[in-house]
C-alpha cells in the first residue's frame, strides 16, 4: 500500500479511539501486531490484547481525544506525532493490580507512534508518552520544570 493509503488507516484509527469504536480500532490490527508502549516495553501481541491494554485508560479518562498535529511515511512505516487530552475522572488501573483513584484533573501529553503496516492494517505499533509527565499533571509526582 501507499504512504498515503497508510496515513489513511491511522486517520481511521485515530477517529475509531475518539469515537469509542473499539471494534474498528481491533479490526485495523493484524493477529500477529506487537505493540511496545512504556507500560509494555517487551511488548503486547495482538489486537486483543492491545484493546485490553486501551480500556483501563479510557475509563480512567473517558472524555480523552488524540489530536494528530503531523503525519508523515517512508515505505510501509508511518509516524503520527499528536497529543492526548483529557480528564481523570475515573480510577486508573496499573501494572500490579493497584489503582490511582480519580483526581478530577485535566491532563495533556505529547504522543509519538512509529508504525509498520501490512495490507492495511498495522504489524507493528511503537508508541511513547511521557509516564512522568502525566504522573505529575495527576499530582501524584512534583511538577516537571518547564525549559525556558
Amino acid at each position: 500500500m501507499s504512504v498515503e493509503e497508510n496515513l489513511r488507516v491511522i486517520e481511521k484509527a485515530t477517529k475509531a479511539l475518539n469515537d469509542r469504536d473499539l471494534d474498528t480500532f481491533e479490526s485495523l490490527h493484524l493477529n500477529s501486531v506487537l505493540q511496545r508502549d512504556p507500560q509494555n516495553p517487551q511488548g503486547i501481541k495482538g489486537p486483543k490484547a492491545i484493546r485490553a491494554s486501551l480500556e483501563p485508560f479510557l475509563k480512567a479518562f473517558p472524555d480523552i481525544r488524540f489530536a494528530t498535529e503531523t503525519q508523515f511515511g517512508a515505505g510501509d512505516w508511518v509516524t503520527q506525532l499528536g497529543h492526548m487530552r483529557g480528564t481523570h475522572t475515573g480510577p486508573l488501573e496499573i501494572q500490579g493490580g493497584q489503582s490511582i483513584p480519580a483526581t478530577n484533573k485535566p491532563v495533556q501529553l505529547s504522543v509519538a507512534m512509529i508504525s509498520k503496516l501490512e495490507g492495511g492494517k498495522f504489524a507493528e505499533i511503537n508508541l511513547y508518552f511521557d509516564q512522568a509527565g502525566l504522573m505529575a499533571q495527576l499530582g501524584l509526582l512534583p511538577p516537571l520544570e518547564q525549559n525556558p
